[in-house]
């Protein structure tokens, strides 16, 4: 069976099933969040942009959080990827610490790149929104602990990790790196060299953070 991957989240909803309408609000919805804000943007514009009324948006989400939450939740669902078994098949064809953290971050700045606008409005919302960041909180210490420690595990295998590097202090090290980058590249520009060249800066940074 093909691991179900989670490429980007226009991707995701061009495939799943759901009414015309419902998917034109959400497709809407992640341009204008994402352009003018969550609080600058009201249902009206989100309802003009899709073509729809606004009754067409409230028939499938009751209120404009939940529209909201429907945008962010799957990709916050999928940072860490839900198809492990091929990640971690990937990851096992590595066996140096470099290896490995230039594959993890090559890969989850690919999710990132491919997912640029909901990412933007899940970082601005993660600044005001209490909803939201409990989401992320529940998110991350249900499920992905699981994910994340195994990623170490694979990690520790090498023989390079600092004894010190937890799972939660690896995301901090790595989406840090990653996190920075992305608001570089999309407002101060004239700070990036382009993906390849900074993707192996960012490795390499990783790589003496968290090495013996």
């Amino acid at each position: 069976m093909e691991p179900n991957i989670f490429s980007t989240y226009r991707d995701w909803l061009e495939h799943e099933k759901m009414p015309k309408g419902k998917k034109a609000a959400l497709v809407a919805a992640v341009e204008l969040f994402s352009d003018t804000g969550f609080d600058g943007t009201s249902t009206v514009q989100i309802a003009e942009k899709a073509g729809v009324s606004q009754a067409t948006i409230f028939k499938y989400f009751h209120t404009k959080q939940d529209l909201l939450l429907a945008i962010v939740r799957p990709v916050m669902e999928n940072f860490f990827p839900k198809y492990r078994d091929d990640f971690f098949a990937k990851m096992s064809q590595f066996d140096t610490l470099p290896e490995l953290i230039r594959f993890i971050v090559s890969d989850r700045y690919q999710f990132v790149a491919g997912n640029v606008e909901v990412i933007k409005i899940l970082f601005m919302e993660m600044m005001s929104n209490v909803e939201i960041r409990q989401l992320f909180g529940k998110i991350v210490s249900s499920n992905d602990f699981h994910f994340l420690s195994e990623m170490l595990g694979d990690l520790k295998r090498t023989g390079q990790l600092r004894d010190d590097i937890d799972a939660a202090g690896l995301v901090r090290i790595i989406g840090g790196q990653i996190g920075i980058y992305l608001v570089q590249s999309h407002f101060v520009p004239a700070m990036v060299h382009g993906d390849e060249r900074d993707l192996q800066l960012i490795s390499d940074q990783v790589i003496r953070t968290i090495s013996k």
